[in-house]
């Protein structure tokens, strides 16, 4: 059950239907190493002046999920999203966090123990939204002390539960007598009405949270918050989505407290924060940046690599790699149209194949045709008999 934009659930159906889909192996392989450790270090989490900052980008599932990483912008989990808030709030350094939102939502499964870890948080919390929070991601960014666009283009909203699913003609589902809603029929409006009751249930449940956090009403939820639409930053402030929308012009300052003014620092100096200058005021920052690099770097390569191998076209994966080019919408049309030329020069070669085998089929009984023709003219001329 997804809590997400319809974006994303479309390029994973493109994907899906092109055949490039990464092997079971490949899809093991990441999640194992993306799977989050209890205890360990959160690659989620920065740490800077007393502040804070959790990332959370990419699609939200509760389990690592690659067509998740490949396709929906990247991919985290509700797990590494709590652990990361328990621990800036056991830090008596941090006073305060900021959770920075990218996201086009993610899976209903885990979104309510990241919402409870957000509820239980006991130190002031501010969301800030730098390009979307839609769906499952906008719940949580609901859960804040204060939302934040970061810029007017910001889109915040998609509030709704949706699934996607294909009936096949041929398929025919029977249960026992006692449980006629187990296989609705979903060809048929009574098993639409069946399928709509469930999701309308879990609806409820998704805009009562959004309500508690944002202190409205599910009522207002429902009729103001676009009915499962998106807004920009300045339509979702008119209607009490978020509480702001940062300055245009963003710029690193110094000040008293080493913190920006967007996190409350005091009068600040505006100035320039290199690596050079990072790594001496504030090492903790700079190696886990460092560290969500290489993570970031791995992911990228990973990403090309397994396109190229399952589309054919490692000659795309490749230059992407060597330009450091992230993965995109661009290179999965690129992947998605080389595996269809794949499939089609197999399909040809198959079918001249086929049509060799049968031209050749063909000429030997033209040929041996001729033959028979030529020996009965010959051997009447010479008054042979037979056949």
């Amino acid at each position: 059950m997804w809590l997400l934009s319809a974006a994303v659930r479309q390029q994973i159906e493109q994907a899906q239907r092109s055949g490039v889909v990464p092997t079971m192996s490949q899809q093991v392989e990441f999640e194992a190493r993306r799977t989050f450790e209890p205890g360990a270090a959160s690659r989620l989490l920065a740490k800077a002046g007393g502040v804070a900052e959790i990332t959370v980008s990419g699609v939200i599932t509760k389990a690592p999920s690659f067509l998740a990483m490949m396709f929906g912008g990247g991919n985290i989990t509700y797990p590494e999203i709590a652990a990361a808030l328990a621990e800036a709030d056991a830090d008596p350094e941090v006073t305060r966090a900021e959770i920075r939102i990218d996201s086009p939502g993610g899976h209903f499964d885990g979104l309510f123990d990241a919402i409870a870890a957000m509820q239980a948080f006991s130190k002031p919390l501010k969301a800030v939204v730098h390009n979307q929070a839609a769906s499952a991601a906008y719940a949580l960014a609901s859960q804040a002390d204060e939302i934040v666009a970061n810029n007017r283009a910001a889109r915040v909203g998609s509030i709704g539960v949706v699934i996607d699913t294909i009936v096949y003609a041929e398929e025919i589902s029977i249960t026992s007598t006692e449980a006629p809603k187990k296989r609705p029929d979903l060809r048929t409006e009574e098993g639409q009405a069946v399928l709509r009751e469930e999701l309308d249930a879990l609806h409820e449940l998704f805009v009562d949270a959004i309500a508690t956090g944002r202190n409205t009403s599910a009522k207002t939820i429902n009729a103001d918050f676009g009915q499962g639409a998106t807004l920009l930053a300045e339509e979702a402030l008119k209607r009490g989505m978020i509480d702001s929308i940062a300055e245009p012009a963003l710029r690193v300052v110094k000040s008293t407290t080493n913190q920006t003014t967007a996190l409350g620092g005091n009068t600040p100096e505006t100035g320039i924060m290199d690596l050079k200058t990072l790594k001496a005021q504030h090492p903790d920052v700079y190696a886990s940046a460092m560290q969500e690099g290489v993570a970031a770097e791995r992911d990228r390569v990973t990403a090309h690599v397994t396109m190229g191998e399952a589309a054919g076209a490692m000659d795309i994966a490749v230059k992407a790699i060597t330009d450091g080019d992230e993965y995109t919408a661009k290179h999965m049309a690129l992947y998605n149209a080389a595996a269809l030329r794949t499939r089609d020069q197999s399909n040809r070669q198959d079918d001249d194949a086929a049509a060799s085998a049968a031209n050749g089929a063909s000429n030997a009984e033209e040929s041996a045709d001729a033959a028979d023709l030529v020996y009965r003219a010959v051997a009447a001329q010479l008054g042979i008999q037979g056949e």
